[in-house]
Parts: structure tokens; C-alpha cells; sequence
């Protein structure tokens, strides 16, 4: 049965959605290309928000009218001097970030077509990222003479490698979907056709299995590149016993033990 939507009133560059677990947020930036924009980031940081008070299951983010997003709305740089500026944007965007990455809800980026700068950050920090054959990845930050934000150089590293991030971020080239998927930028490349059914197949998929096992599974694969063996041990022992405490995990010895199929309700 669909979930209503609880009401957090419009937002200017956001069309949401909650059904069946499935929060959906496709970017309608009121910038052109989908770009960034200072009250975009402060919606952004309300829909973190919203994956650690809502009983959301999967936390979906794509874009519109064949872009996702193409960085930071560049015309507004162009004060005599941007730092102070650089810096609040900076940070609200990467207080979303955090809320995000700490959510124990999984994410799907659903890169329907260009993501550059932070809609580079944007699209390579999801859990599982789903790119169109109308897409590509470019860093886009030398292009305005500028260094990465939004988690890039967080996770570009991790997901390609360290040489790879390296020639990336020189070259500023664009990538697409199959080398993206190829380099680990992506996940799974489909049809431009096929993007939207598949994007709501996954996303149900993954609303349909056991929520905060899966979500805290992605954290510790996130720490996991940072972490020693024995602190990833001891993360892994006490999310593990932690997470026994959950509906799901009885629920899924259960089905086990009766040789039933689980019945998973993300709690």
C-alpha cells in the first residue's frame, strides 16, 4: 500500500515523492542545467534530514529534462570577492553530504544525463548509481579554475582508484556511461528507453529488503577504506549485534528457520 507523503510544504528545486518506503527527490533546479544554487543546498540538507526522522526504506535522486545537474550556478561567482560566499555554500552542501552518508537508508543516484562539478559529487555518492545512456561524468571543477567540493575528492578516489581520480580530475574529461560504469564511477548503464522503469524497479527492490541492515552494510563499506582491520572488526561487531535488535533480523531468522520467504518491513 503507498505511503502517503508526509507534508513538508514545496520545495523550489525539488519535485518529491514517497511511495511504498521510496522517498524520490528529482532535481527542477530554478538555475539552468540543473545547477547548484544556495537555497538548492538548504533543500538538500531538509531531505537528508528527512532520511533519519522518516520511515524512508530507499532514498532516490535524479534529475530532469535530460540533465541531472551541472554543478554550481556559475553566474552567481562573480562577486569581486567570492570566498566568503564559496565558503557558506560549501558548507551547507556538505552538511548534507554528512547527513546523507550517515543515514542508515540506501541511496540510488539516477544520472539521467549530465553530471558535472557538484553534480559529479552528487551522482558518485549514491550507494548504487544508475546512469542513462544520455549521461555523462565530468569533474568539471577546472573548468571555472576551481578544486573539488561536495565529497568528490572523497569518493572519486574510492570508487576508481587513486590514479584514475588523479587523471580525471587533470584532464577534466567526459565520461561516458559505459567507461563510467567500467571505471566503478557507475554502477549499471541502461537505455535511455529503459531508465525510468529501471530506476523504479531498483528503487523497489531495495525498499523492499531489510532497510537498516542494508543501509548500515553501506556505512561499513564507506569506513571500511579508511579503517584499520581491527577498527573495521570492532565496527563490524557492534553493528552487527546492534542490528540483531531489529524487526528484520528476527523476521529474517524466522523465515529462515520455517523455510519461508522474509517479509521485510525496514524496522
Amino acid at each position: 500500500m503507498a505511503t502517503p507523503e508526509p507534508d513538508h510544504g514545496s520545495y523550489e528545486n525539488f519535485e518529491t515523492s514517497f511511495e511504498d518506503g521510496v522517498l524520490r527527490a528529482e532535481i527542477h533546479s530554478t538555475a539552468d542545467m540543473n545547477a547548484l544554487s544556495d537555497t538548492m543546498s538548504d533543500e538538500l540538507l531538509d531531505l537528508a534530514v528527512r532520511l533519519h526522522e522518516e520511515h524512508v526504506r530507499c532514498f532516490v535522486l535524479t534529475g530532469s529534462d535530460g540533465v541531472f545537474c551541472a554543478g554550481g550556478d556559475v553566474t552567481s561567482f562573480t562577486s569581486e570577492s567570492p570566498s566568503a560566499g564559496m565558503r557558506k555554500g560549501a558548507s551547507v552542501l556538505h552538511d548534507a553530504i554528512v547527513q546523507f552518508h550517515e543515514a542508515e537508508v540506501p541511496i540510488v543516484t539516477g544520472i539521467n544525463g549530465p553530471a558535472v562539478g557538484a553534480g559529479f559529487s552528487l551522482a558518485i555518492f549514491g550507494d548504487y548509481v544508475l546512469a542513462s545512456e544520455n549521461a555523462y561524468f565530468q569533474f568539471g571543477y577546472p573548468g571555472i579554475g576551481a578544486t573539488g567540493d561536495g565529497s568528490a575528492t572523497y569518493y572519486l578516489p574510492r570508487v576508481v582508484g587513486l590514479r584514475q581520480a588523479k587523471r580525471l580530475a587533470l584532464t577534466n574529461d567526459k565520461v561516458q556511461p559505459e567507461e563510467a560504469v567500467d571505471l566503478g564511477l557507475a554502477t549499471e548503464a541502461v537505455d535511455h528507453e529503459e531508465f525510468d522503469d529501471r530506476l523504479t524497479e531498483l528503487a523497489g527492490e531495495i525498499a523492499r529488503g531489510p532497510t537498516v541492515a542494508l543501509g548500515r552494510t553501506q556505512r561499513l563499506l564507506d569506513h571500511s577504506t579508511s579503517a584499520s582491520l581491527e577498527e573495521q572488526l570492532a565496527a563490524e561487531t557492534d553493528t552487527i549485534a546492534r542490528t540483531a535488535n531489529t524487526e528484520d533480523f528476527r523476521e529474517g531468522v524466522r523465515a529462515f528457520t520455517e523455510g519461508e520467504r522474509p517479509e521485510f518491513e525496514g524496522k
